[in-house]
């Protein structure tokens, strides 16, 4: 008798459940629901709405709609939007604290319309056949956001209080890019939020790892203050500003690197094996683009940068400069390369350029100081530079180049270096270099004659 009970009410069970289902779809006819929809949220955005199909589900009570657009060049496109509510809801047409599920789309950053909850102005005051009233919860589930930057894809867990969404979750995800934020908008009418976000980043061709960042957003920008990341093994603080308000982002990147990998660097712009050491600095650039090419192109501003405990394996400036003034036996051999302890200046970029005109080298052979141009992308230099012989390197240096250029016991001569950073020239001025040995030699004998001058004046008193 219990098996034939359990059985009877399961049959009532499934009828009920089925006769529900009808009813619910019979009073929620798709048309009736996507018609009603669509001038609902047509009147309170703005923008014309299209909804392809409607229905509704018991488990878990929900409308279903399908395919939607909103605007006239449409800047959202939703596979699946899911309405959550109770049966109470379905049954009255009348839903409240509804959770809102939106699936599988594309929505274009900034918004054309406002998504302030209030009522538009000439929305009708007598209630509609199908309302919502309010919502509680909406949860976004791989939905791209699309902007003058790279598209990213999130997932959001939010709830929404009047007009102030909090962010419970939000995980986006673009190539390489990996990050997690907690927040809240502060404003949905306004597009204005406040995050918290970390993760992995991945932008315009370079990775960037343990990202923390606070960011502001509004339709016009997106501020990333304080920010810090750990690319090409250093360190970066600072903040970045990303304008939105025309067809191309403009960025602007300002604040402190730390112990960079400088052949990291270099391999990055396509100037593998030049240099090594660790970079530190300050930087403020601005920029506009998507891509690191157009980036590049447009970069500008300042670099005040110092590479420590380096190499130019390339560039040999000391044997040049001794066999210009003959061949002593302390010369370096060919290819020796430089070491330094210290390469740095203060630079300006522009037109993919760096020029400077603080350029220094101290190493243990010879100091340098003078100015420089390179060019970015190809790697081309041009600078000019006074070259310091280490006292050492003086004294093994050709009896010509020690009478001719020699100042406070070390040999300074007139250097330029020319072509790329793979394959320096370096050319020693020996016009310069014999016009100033004239110069301390003339200086020299005068200094002779006057303090003769003197001792006979003091032998003859």
């Amino acid at each position: 008798m219990l098996k034939r009970a359990l059985i009877a009410l399961a049959v009532i069970l499934v009828a009920f459940t089925a006769a529900l289902y009808f009813a619910i779809n019979r009073g929620l006819h798709g048309d009736l629901v996507r018609s009603t929809l669509e001038a609902q949220l047509a009147a309170r955005l703005g923008q014309p709405v299209h909804i392809g199909s409607a229905g509704a589900s018991l488990f878990p009570p929900s409308l279903d709609l399908r395919d939607i657009t909103i605007g006239k060049v449409p800047s959202v496109r939703l596979a699946h939007v899911q309405i959550v509510t109770g049966l109470r809801g379905l049954l009255s047409r009348r839903i409240e604290e509804a959770e809102i599920v939106l699936a599988s789309g594309q929505v274009a950053w900034p918004l054309p319309f406002t998504l302030s909850p209030q009522r538009a102005p000439n929305e009708p005051e007598s209630p509609p056949p199908f309302t919502i009233q309010s919502v509680r919860r909406i949860t976004l589930r791989d939905v791209t956001i699309v902007t003058g930057l790279p598209p990213v894809t999130v997932d959001l867990d939010a709830s929404l209080q009047g007009d102030r969404l909090e962010i419970a979750r939000l995980a986006a995800r673009s190539d390489k890019t990996r990050l997690e934020a907690t927040g809240a908008f502060d404003s949905l009418a306004r597009l204005q939020a406040r995050l918290n976000v970390k993760g992995n980043l991945s932008f315009a061709g370079y990775d960037a790892t343990n990202l923390a960042a606070g960011i502001a957003i509004t339709p016009q920008s997106i501020v990333l203050n304080p920010l810090s990341f750990r690319m090409f093994d250093g360190g970066f603080r600072g903040r970045l500003d990303a304008d939105l308000r025309g067809a191309v982002p403009q960025l602007r990147l300002n604040g402190d690197v730390d112990r960079v990998n400088a052949a990291e660097v270099m391999k990055a712009f396509g100037s593998e094996g030049t240099l090594t050491g660790t970079l530190g600095g300050r930087l403020s650039l601005a920029g506009s683009g998507t891509d690191a090419s157009s980036l590049l192109r447009t970069a500008r501003g300042t670099i005040a940068a110092t590479v420590k405990n380096g190499t130019l394996p390339h560039l040999d400036m000391v044997r040049p400069i001794v066999l210009a003034f003959g061949k002593p036996s302390g010369a370096p051999p060919e290819g020796s390369g430089s070491t330094f302890s210290t390469l740095g200046g203060t630079f300006a970029l522009a037109a993919s350029t760096l020029t400077t005109d603080d350029l220094s080298l101290a190493s243990r052979d010879f100091d340098m100081a003078g100015r420089g141009r390179l060019h970015v992308a190809g790697g081309t230099v041009d600078a000019t530079a006074d070259v310091v012989l280490s006292k050492e390197l003086t004294a093994q240096s050709g009896t010509d180049l020690r009478r001719y250029a020699q100042e406070d016991g070390r040999v300074i001569v007139p250097a330029t270096i020319h072509g790329t950073l793979e394959r320096p020239t370096v050319f020693v001025d020996v016009a310069e270099a014999t016009r100033r040995a004239l110069s301390n030699e003339i200086r020299r004998r005068a200094q002779d004659f006057i303090g003769g001058l003197f001792k006979k004046k003091k032998g003859g008193g």
